[in-house]
């Protein structure tokens, strides 16, 4: 590939990261909790399969810092990177590990969880911490 067409290949995909990372990134501070009790969704046509949630990480804050899923069902992370600089999604209870570097993106596929409440973390900033809340189905 001619290094001009990789150019404005690298150009139009950065255009569209962007453009999508903005979108999200009006996402509520906090989980907004649906009629069911359980966090809502995150609506994407890419993810159909599974239920999925987003969780952004932004300069040492994890937006939501609190998810609420039911149990014993299998659902997808989708990890962003908002921020300026590179961070990790960790938990040990889930035995999950992911560096993400700027504006980067990132699904983690959960297996089902059993009641109770499983913490996460950026381990490169290690004063935040959130949490995913499993709770039984009504």
């Amino acid at each position: 590939m001619k290094p001009i067409s990789k150019f404005f290949l690298t150009s139009f995909i950065a255009l569209i990261t962007f453009k999508s990372l903005a979108v999200a990134s009006e996402a509520p501070n906090t989980a907004q909790l649906g009629a069911d009790g359980f966090s809502v969704e995150m609506n994407d046509p890419r993810y159909t399969k599974l239920k999925t949630y987003l969780v952004e990480m932004k300069d040492g804050v994890l937006t939501p810092a609190e998810l609420v899923v039911p149990e014993k069902t299998k659902f997808r992370l989708v990890v962003r990177n908002l921020g300026n600089k590179p961070a990790e999604f960790e938990s040990n209870q889930l035995r999950q590990e992911k560096v993400l570097f700027m504006n980067a993106e990132t699904t983690l596929v959960i297996i089902p969880l059993d009641v109770g409440t499983y913490d996460y973390f950026d381990d490169f900033a290690p004063t935040t911490h959130g949490k995913i809340v499993v709770k039984a189905k009504d």
